[in-house]
């Protein structure tokens, strides 16, 4: 089996370890039963699986670092809910969200139980650094709320005075930090000696960088089969990627506006989409997000090779790798 092939074997451990936590049976079916619609619809379980291998990489077990990965994943999972709500989102993995299907306070009340679970599975962290754990989980946590706020402020105040750093910025926090907690805390969780929990930390920031501006270009380039998400979504929810803030000081300033216009509209069609989409690639904008987005994924290897050689890390390095020739 090839090492990407061994690092998703184990989504089955991170599964029963979800059933566990997350009651199927439970009541009220208003809260149990949404949440269950939503978790299966699936997903790769990548950042669990991540904390998983960490712990491998690091001399430690599966079980070491279980707990505390479907907690991650769970979390994920309620900002996923509330991400849609935040954007009003159509589609995720190919079919109506939540609140399309149920109605937003349904989808609220039952992303809000969700965080609960989270930390009834924190709480329940069984490891002689459970504190380290939990901390850990906290700041990302934390971070996550921080760059939300931060993006759905620039859209609030119709912000075009950013740069590539705010968005680098904003970035590490929404989507980063939680890939680096998962790699910190599978670390911790096999008591890791701190300069390879700092190793997992620095991979884990990196690739997760990497893996939010690939989800970007998908967004503009992807196929809508293999995304299950909609193509130019990004563009109609008024996001400012990378490959925006790079296009827009290249344009004249009429093809500026007009970008501007159609991201502030938030109500773009597929004829400005598909404009829009254009200048980008004419300005260079998706080859230097890409290009970007594999010089992170370089960075991240660098930090791993100072981890002992073992089946864990080679599976690391190569989810690493395919964080840039993903197509969904």
């Amino acid at each position: 089996m090839s090492a990407i092939g061994r690092f998703y074997s184990r989504a089955g451990l991170v599964e029963r370890e979800m059933e566990r936590l997350v009651p199927r049976a439970g009541r009220p079916a208003e809260v149990y039963g949404l949440l269950w619609e939503f978790l299966d619809l699936g997903g790769k379980r990548f950042r669990p699986l991540l904390a998983l291998a960490s712990s491998r990489a690091c001399g430690g077990r599966d079980s070491d670092a279980l707990p505390a990965a479907a907690a991650i994943e769970l979390f994920h999972n309620f900002t996923l809910i509330h991400d849609d709500i935040e954007d009003d989102s159509q589609m995720r993995r190919g079919k109506p969200c939540l609140h399309i299907r149920h109605g937003v306070p349904l989808a609220l009340n039952a992303g809000d139980g969700l965080f609960m679970l989270v930390w009834r599975a924190a709480l329940s962290i069984k490891s002689p650094r459970s504190a380290a754990v939990q901390k850990t989980m906290l700041d990302a946590f934390t971070a996550v709320l921080e760059g939300q706020a931060r993006e759905l402020g620039w859209h609030r105040r119709h912000a075009w005075d950013l740069t590539a750093e705010d968005y680098l910025s904003m970035v590490g926090g929404k989507t980063a930090a939680l890939v680096q907690a998962s790699c910190s805390v599978g670390a911790l969780c096999a008591s890791a000696k701190p300069a390879q929990v700092k190793a997992l930390a620095s991979y884990g920031h990196s690739m997760g960088v990497a893996f939010q501006i690939q989800d970007d270009v998908l967004n503009l380039c992807g196929e809508e089969e293999k995304y299950k998400k909609e193509i130019g979504g990004d563009i109609r929810e008024g996001k400012r990627t990378l490959m925006v803030l790079h296009a827009l000081p290249r344009l004249d300033s009429a093809d500026a506006k007009r970008l501007r216009s159609i991201l502030d509209s938030q109500s773009a069609g597929q004829a400005d989409i598909d404009w829009a989409i254009g200048r980008m690639r004419s300005t260079g904008s998706i080859d230097y997000a890409s290009k970007y987005a594999r010089s992170l994924i370089g960075k991240s290897l660098s930090q791993i090779s100072k981890l002992p050689k073992s089946e864990a890390r080679e599976e690391l390095e190569a989810v690493a790798r395919f964080i840039t020739e993903r197509e969904s």
